[in-house]
């Protein structure tokens, strides 16, 4: 596809070939921005995959792939997600290369999450196998194939996905990292900040990054999350993960001194750099950045690795969720809180993630009512 500007107004051009292999184009102009203008195109090259700009018989399953992505999910899933939707066509051209959706046969479908799972964990394969089979299932529904070839696959994998006690840290490691964090508060290493903020908050790392100093109430002791952050593409706000996702938190008197501490630092520092953030973002560094998920997960991991705190499982900063989460839930703080306190979108999500941590609880329970039983009626 072509875009192209004529008169302030944008354009766009679609090739195709008709069924006998002939090439052929179709356009239209008028679009107010260069996004309309391309939005259309896609539909159009959609429309055609679909239903006869060019053959059924040439639409390769990577192509088809392609564009039922930017059609069905791009305007409705975040930069970050798009970007994962984004990379499952390339897996597909890397093992169909240019095979015809309608030439995609069950066994050769299989054969292709037979080697994906050789080195991804099972929920990987599943989550895989899962977006494929949506596409086909449309596929099938427009009439571009006839039988779905992803149905009663296997879903398998030879790498062990991680055990659950091995996505946290527990409470002594906890502990050691945050005193490792506490020793160099300041600007120049705002991820120490961002580290001890996750760990007494549970937030996720884009919620840390997207918070600004409007939400956080230091009188009533709360932060209030009402957006996340996106790192990737804009380096602008973005709606929460779910609506759930919107919360007030309440913190410790500890945070929030830390937090006093730290804007106060951003507010001499920037004072004195004649630097003015209209963001009003919480976690900015000395060079008025957000730092990347990626720089946030190195400095944990080489935190964690440090002799001084020596955990026994290298997580990521959205480990750091769960480390919170697991160490309220042993101490017998009620789930439902728990789960509001994180925004899931309802008690079942909690239950299910943390339900090692409640089986643990659920035994504790059963013995302290057992020996209450034996010493009161026994």
């Amino acid at each position: 596809m072509q875009l192209y500007k004529r008169k302030a107004k944008w354009s766009y051009r679609v090739w195709y070939r008709d069924e006998n292999g002939k090439k052929h184009s179709t356009s239209k102009s008028g679009f107010g921005t260069k996004k309309e203008a391309q939005k259309a195109g896609e539909e159009i090259e959609l429309k055609g995959l679909q239903s006869g700009i060019t053959s059924k018989e040439n639409v390769t399953f990577s192509d088809y792939a392609w564009h039922w992505i930017k059609i069905y999910k791009k305007d409705h899933i975040t930069p970050h997600s798009y970007y994962i939707y984004s990379q499952i066509p390339k897996l597909i051209n890397k093992t169909f290369h240019e095979t015809k959706l309608k030439d995609i046969s069950k066994m050769n479908y299989q054969t292709m999450l037979n080697e994906y799972g050789k080195d991804h964990v099972r929920e990987s394969v599943s989550k895989l196998n899962s977006i494929i089979r949506a596409m086909v299932k449309d596929a099938v529904e427009e009439r571009i194939i006839y039988s779905d070839f992803t149905y009663n696959v296997s879903i398998s994998s030879q790498i062990k996905s991680k055990k659950p006690d091995a996505k946290y840290i527990n409470e002594d490691e906890a502990k050691r990292l945050k005193e490792n964090c506490m020793k160099n508060l300041n600007m120049h290493a705002i991820v120490n900040y961002e580290i001890i903020f996750a760990l007494l908050t549970g937030c996720r790392i884009g919620e840390v990054s997207g918070l600004t100093w409007d939400n956080v109430h230091f009188r009533k002791q709360t932060v209030f999350i009402e957006h996340g952050f996106n790192y990737d593409q804009t380096q602008t706000f973005k709606k929460t993960k779910t609506e759930t996702s919107e919360r007030e938190i309440k913190i410790s008197t500890e945070l929030i001194s830390i937090l006093k501490k730290l804007k106060k630092q951003q507010q001499e520092l920037f004072i004195k750099q004649g630097y003015r953030d209209e963001r009003n973002l919480v976690f900015l560094n000395s060079n008025h950045k957000i730092i990347s998920d990626n720089a946030a997960n190195k400095a944990l991991r080489g935190k964690l690795s440090s002799p001084d705190v020596n955990a026994d499982n290298i997580i990521t900063f959205h480990g750091l969720r769960h480390t919170h989460a697991s160490i309220l839930i042993s101490h017998g703080v009620d789930v439902s809180y728990v789960s509001q306190r994180l925004g899931h979108k309802n008690i079942a999500i909690t239950l299910n993630t943390y339900s090692h941590l409640l089986q643990k609880a659920k035994l504790q329970q059963e013995e302290k009512a057992l020996n209450v039983l034996t010493e009161n009626l026994g």
